[in-house]
């Protein structure tokens, strides 16, 4: 997301843009299949469907991990395979410490180097340029001007809408970057085939790059690590097509995605930088932040048709409750059908080393054994609730894994209890009308929206980069993923990396003209 964009800005104003891709590139005579990861799990499979071909390695506090993510390789990146829903954050996730004031050890700041007020009209640039579909949210109306109508929901989602707001919630149409093509049940997460999801930042950003703009792009080309003089990125030494090169640019920008960022800079050790480029305050690769995300089913009273699987209503009165910032809820494109239910077992084997034990609890196993019967019609939910970042929590090189890395986190007492808050209350405020259940055990990390491994702050001590996202350390080393975010917010990063990526492009811009920034 945030690479793609960037480079389509930069090609836009006239510079020469190189993207270097580990994946494949994933238009014109590729086989995009269904879209859906079936079968084969191999590497060979996954980068064919647009998936990163190896296991993510690491331990949490529920033990040893080693499993495969939501995690995107080609040239969309993880745009390619993900639901395509683009929130804006909300003007408080900018002064993220108001609401843990007394969250010892925790590294989150006081504010961002950016106001909310300044992202603003690059929200405004990334929605008109995803095609951004959806509703204004009630609870904050000033912001989605240039939302696009979504199609209507179908009658399952409309009798929940209706009676969200029966029960006095705020619930809006979820802002998704898809165009709803005739056929199209939404975006689902894999290569959509009928090539509706504006969302895809390969297909709305790099192919226009590459076919109107004159853009070039080297795919199967993993790149190692980047040379530095004690001051400037010299090159980005790479792998393509079997054999190692070297190559430069006046502006190297890193965007290999909050795991693979830290690491790239982590194996770019120099005599001038033992501990690793632009890593002179012992910041990259700490700060490491997931959301976490409870599944909960609703049901309505009765049955009804539900024609779409794709994200369709949200809402965001639990944000803050009753001074605790929990976050979003909303709507994922899953069903409850016996084989989600295998599905989800099977896939919480790698993530959750005793995912077993929630066979034992009451409600888990008959839903294992009857297939979620009972909520077949019902319409699943997901909480996005915030986490803080610690030092403690961070990729780390690791020569025995096959990504060259690993990561560590542990699962802070705080994101416990507000966890446990957000399930109870939000079942509480359904159950006048709607039944509701939570899928989800405690260990509910959600490795898809890793962020904050080389965090932006105006104090070089404090972070990597500046706040224009170019590295503290090196004067035309920029990185544009998710790694930059100080604090993680309770909502969907993508819009937000988009947004700072195309506001950053204009500084790259002016510095490769030779203006000040």
């Amino acid at each position: 997301m945030g690479g793609a964009t960037l480079g389509l800005e930069l090609a836009k104003k006239g510079h020469k843009v190189l993207f270097l891709e580990k994946g494949l590139w994933l238009f014109g005579d590729h086989n995009r299949g269904d879209g859906v990861l079936r079968g084969s799990n191999t590497p060979e499979h996954r980068l064919q469907r647009g998936f990163w071909p190896h296991k993510l390695s690491g331990k949490t506090s529920f033990g040893e991990a080693n499993f495969h993510a939501a995690w995107g390789c080609g040239s969309g990146g993880g745009t390619s395979v993900y639901a395509a829903q683009q929130e804006r954050f909300l003007p408080s996730d900018f002064s993220p410490r108001q609401y843990f004031p007394d969250c010892e050890g925790s590294s989150i700041p006081e504010h961002w180097p950016i106001t909310c007020e300044e992202l603003a009209p690059y929200y405004a640039q990334a929605e008109q340029l995803f095609e951004v579909r959806g509703t204004k949210d009630p609870l904050h109306p000033d912001e989605g001007e240039s939302l696009i109508e979504p199609p209507p929901l179908d009658a399952r989602d409309q009798a929940l809408f209706d009676s969200f707001t029966e029960l006095g919630l705020h619930p809006y149409r979820s802002h998704i970057a898809c165009r709803f093509k005739p056929g199209c049940e939404g975006c689902t997460g894999g290569l959509c085939h009928r090539q509706c999801r504006s969302g895809d930042a390969g297909f709305t950003c790099v192919l226009p790059a590459v076919e109107e703009y004159g853009a070039k792009i080297l795919t199967e080309c993993e790149v190692t690590k980047i040379e530095s003089d004690p001051d400037r990125a010299t090159g980005v030494r790479c792998f393509h097509e079997g054999k190692e090169m070297l190559i430069s640019g006046k502006v190297i920008v890193l965007a290999a995605g909050a795991y693979m960022s830290p690491v790239i800079l982590l194996k770019s050790k120099a005599p001038h930088c033992p501990s690793g480029l632009a890593n002179s305050s012992d910041m990259v690769g700490r700060n490491l932040m997931v959301h976490t995300s409870d599944y909960i089913a609703v049901r309505p009273d009765k049955q009804l048709p539900d024609e779409r699987r794709g994200k369709s209503i949200a809402l965001n009165d639990f944000y803050v409750y009753n001074g605790v910032k929990l976050g979003s809820f909303q709507s994922v494109p899953l069903r409850i059908n016996w084989r989600y239910t295998l599905h989800y077992l099977r896939t919480r084997h790698g993530r959750d080393p005793k995912w077993w034990l929630t066979l034992l609890k009451p409600f888990y196993r008959p839903m294992a054994i009857v297939g979620g019967f009972y909520y077949r019609h019902a319409k699943v939910f997901a909480t996005v609730v915030e986490d803080l970042p610690y030092l403690h929590n961070r990729i780390i090189l690791d020569d025995n894994s096959i990504n060259g890395m690993r990561f560590e986190y542990d699962y802070a007492d705080e994101l416990l209890e507000r966890n446990k808050m957000f399930r109870k209350e939000i079942v509480k405020a359904l159950k006048p009308k709607l039944k509701a259940v939570v899928l989800t055990s405690e260990n509910n990390l959600n490795y898809g929206h890793v962020c904050g491994t080389c965090r932006f702050a105006d104090d070089p001590k404090q972070g990597v980069l500046d706040r224009n996202n170019r590295a503290h350390d090196v004067e035309n080393l920029y990185v544009v993923d998710a790694s930059f975010f100080p604090s993680s917010s309770g909502i969907n990063p993508s819009l937000t990396i988009a947004a700072n990526a195309i506001r950053v492009a204009e500084k790259i811009s002016l510095q490769l003209n030779g203006e000040s920034l």
